[in-house]
């Protein structure tokens, strides 16, 4: 029986409530929550604060337990990786780091409200974020130190996060790192396996894309290590995925294919799981959203992502056909109030490109210019991308003919 499982079950009894009766207050059945209080599943920071709510008492000293847990289990990792989620040392000290409920309302309120504007062509909330996370990340590092106060600690990683993706957007890659290594610390000082692991998924994504697949493969293998027991389908999607980019790029052709075949089992796994609205499914939906966006630029600019990818795939495609296009089947849908539809046309065009498809390519991207006017911002940037990625197929006349009419649109905005 494991130490947090016991301490819950002695909660729940000493209350005089049965399995039944925990069932019932809570969304979990009987069956799970004994298996959590004798140790065969993994205990996390939301089952706590279910029974905390069931039973009307504080547990915070069981998170104390389940963040020592954690970082005993990185023991065996490399120092470099280990170091990552280890918290730094709190540098503010005094009796304010508790967050009132107001403020914490307000902050969840502030991560609502960035996540539905960081996408956009327009001004992007970055000042408002970075502000909050200047005037309480010594607070919440506090909080990280006392392994207490878990929904705060949430609530921070994944405001460092918004701001790790808002500073990758406009290309500040520096920024970008270390607000991604903040929000990791932050989720998994909370016990926050999922929404580490999903937060490490943006951050393997913005190093490859920064042209370092070695790392970019090293975070995504920790990624996966630290959520084994407790990821959801879609987190192991993402992160199968991932593995199949760095794979691909570092030209590791048999672990690329392996990597593949464990996306597509993925993939069929979480056939029927739509994203849902807790931290690490917004986390994973932004990195989603930002892998097919790419930053805020003009071709050329430092992200060649998909020239990597691109070349990786092709090789593929000429050899192992069939798996190449197991790689592209069924993402996961986006919310449409992030991409719209010229933006999907794009995408889907350039996608296309990589399967050696360019007649599709010309169609997709044709329609996609046809709906979308004038293009301004990040689809004017995206269209430069594909002027850039068809080249080798401009003696291909459907190509031929979209490359000319976008450098007319590109060349009058």
């Amino acid at each position: 029986m494991s130490e947090v499982g016991s301490a819950l079950r002695v909660a729940r009894t000493a209350a005089g409530i049965s399995l039944q009766g925990m069932a019932a207050r809570t969304n979990y059945s009987k069956p799970y929550l004994g298996q959590l209080e004798t140790g065969a599943r993994v205990v996390r920071a939301e089952h706590v604060t279910a029974y905390e709510s069931a039973l009307h008492t504080s547990l915070d000293h069981l998170r104390v337990r389940l963040t020592a847990e954690s970082v005993s289990e990185l023991d065996d990792l490399p120092g470099q990786l280990r170091s990552l989620l280890l918290p730094p040392v709190a540098h503010a000290r005094g009796d304010n780091a508790t967050f009132a409920a107001a403020e914490q309302a307000a902050a969840e309120h502030l991560v609502t409200w960035a996540r539905g504007r960081q996408w956009g062509d327009g001004p992007a909330p970055h000042r408002a974020v970075v502000a909050w996370l200047t005037a309480n990340l010594p607070r919440l590092q506090q909080l990280s130190a006392a392994g207490r106060h878990g929904r705060a600690l949430r609530v921070g990683a994944e405001l460092a996060d918004i701001a790790a993706a808002m500073s990758w957007d406009v290309e500040d890659i520096t920024a970008a790192r270390r607000y991604s290594v903040v929000a990791a610390r932050l989720a998994h000082a909370a016990g926050d396996t999922v929404l580490t692991a999903a937060i490490l998924t943006a951050s393997t994504w913005q190093l490859l894309d920064n042209g370092r697949p070695v790392e970019g493969l090293e975070v995504a293998q920790l990624a996966q290590y630290l959520a084994r027991r407790t990821a959801t389908p879609l987190l192991r999607v993402a992160l199968a995925e991932l593995e199949t980019y760095a794979q691909g790029i570092l030209g590791e052709r048999a672990a690329f294919q392996r990597a593949i075949v464990v996306a597509a089992e993925c993939r069929r796994e979480a056939a029927e799981t739509a994203a849902g609205d807790t931290a690490a499914d917004r986390s994973l939906t932004a990195a989603t959203v930002g892998m097919i966006l790419g930053p805020r630029r003009d071709w050329p600019g430092p992200g060649q992502q998909s020239r990597l990818l691109g070349n990786s795939y092709r090789h593929l495609i000429a050899t192992r056909p069939d798996l190449a296009r197991i790689a592209f089947e069924d993402s996961i849908p986006l919310p449409q109030d992030f991409v719209t539809p010229a933006m999907a046309g794009i995408s889907s065009a350039r996608l296309q490109l990589m399967l050696g498809e360019p007649e599709y390519a010309a169609e997709q991207v044709g329609f996609a210019v046809s709906r979308c006017g004038r293009p301004i911002g990040r689809t004017a940037a995206r269209l430069s991308d594909f002027l850039h990625e068809s080249a080798e197929f401009a003696s291909v006349p459907a190509v031929g003919e979209v490359r000319s009419m976008i450098r007319e649109l590109i060349a009058h905005r």
